[in-house]
């Protein structure tokens, strides 16, 4: 028989209710970019922090300079068309500089905060795996110098 009272067609298996599995309890939360369930170090935290405000203040000074950088390009624009505007194969160079003058701008704006961000990362990286390898140094030896010397005076 089906749920609905029908008669089950023979040769056909019958149905199986499907359940998901009980959740697990919740494990404790995580700060920055530790892997869930690692503990959370306090030196980690604040390695993440400056991480995170490098790559703002460098993001922060990229815009500011690509917009005086651009302010500048295009205020030159403005005095090339004004002061006779010269013709290049046939084009006001005013409009070859528009069309084809902001694009080697963003290039190097690109390239320059590509190649500072990943900077900043290397140095946290460097910064983390020393921090790491203290910390190992700090398990493997005791703090305290009574315990390492096995009672013996």
């Amino acid at each position: 028989m089906t749920a609905d009272g029908r008669p089950r067609e023979p040769g056909r298996p019958a149905r199986v209710r499907v359940t998901a599995d009980v959740p697990a309890p919740a494990a404790a939360p995580t700060y920055g970019i530790a892997l869930p369930g690692a503990p959370v170090r306090e030196a980690g935290a604040v390695y993440v922090g400056g991480l995170v405000r490098s790559q703002l203040r460098l993001a922060f000074g990229c815009l500011l300079g690509f917009l005086l950088v651009a302010g500048a390009f295009t205020a030159a624009i403005f005095v090339v068309a004004h002061a006779g505007d010269p013709v290049v194969f046939g084009v006001p160079l005013s409009w070859l500089l528009q069309a084809y003058g902001y694009y080697p701008l963003i290039l190097v704006f690109a390239v320059l905060y590509a190649r500072a961000a990943s900077r900043n990362e290397r140095r946290y990286r460097s910064l983390a795996e020393a921090d790491a390898a203290a910390e190992v140094v700090r398990v493997a030896r005791p703090t305290d110098p009574a315990a390492g010397a096995g009672g013996a005076m």
